[in-house]
């Protein structure tokens, strides 16, 4: 069975929304089509780079982001993906992200919103959320 992505907890516990789902990497496209499938959700998976080919505006942002590509490290990615969220987030939208403990995502998270939330944190994760 495919490992459940925060988002498909997200669309099980509210299956009224619309998931919109993308990825530059073909294999997390379609491992998020088999999600879907595999717990009976529906929602639109495409290829995007970031915000690359998205033109509409979002309620939530709901992201696990990279920091790696293969065995480098990168942050270029998330903090795209950081930067550019309130650009791409509706007039009370929301930003959710699970990250490895570690990464210093709250500073780029508080340049962007004001603020940055950590709702909660152990020794291998931590959950952020900011809102407009």
């Amino acid at each position: 069975m495919w490992r459940r992505h925060h988002w498909c907890l997200y669309g099980l516990k509210n299956p009224t929304s619309k998931l919109n789902l993308c990825d530059i990497n073909a294999f997390a496209i379609e491992s998020s089509k088999q999600t879907l499938a595999a717990n009976g959700l529906s929602g639109e998976v495409f290829a995007s780079d970031v915000y690359s080919d998205i033109s509409n505006d979002f309620d939530f942002i709901v992201s696990n982001p990279p920091f790696h590509a293969g065995l480098d490290t990168s942050y270029s990615a998330t903090e795209t993906l950081l930067s550019d969220a309130p650009k791409h987030l509706n007039k009370q939208g929301q930003l959710w992200i699970v990250a490895n403990s570690f990464l210093k995502y709250p500073p780029i998270i508080e340049q962007q919103f004001g603020h940055c939330e950590t709702v909660a944190k152990n020794r291998k994760f931590a959950i952020y959320h900011a809102a407009k």
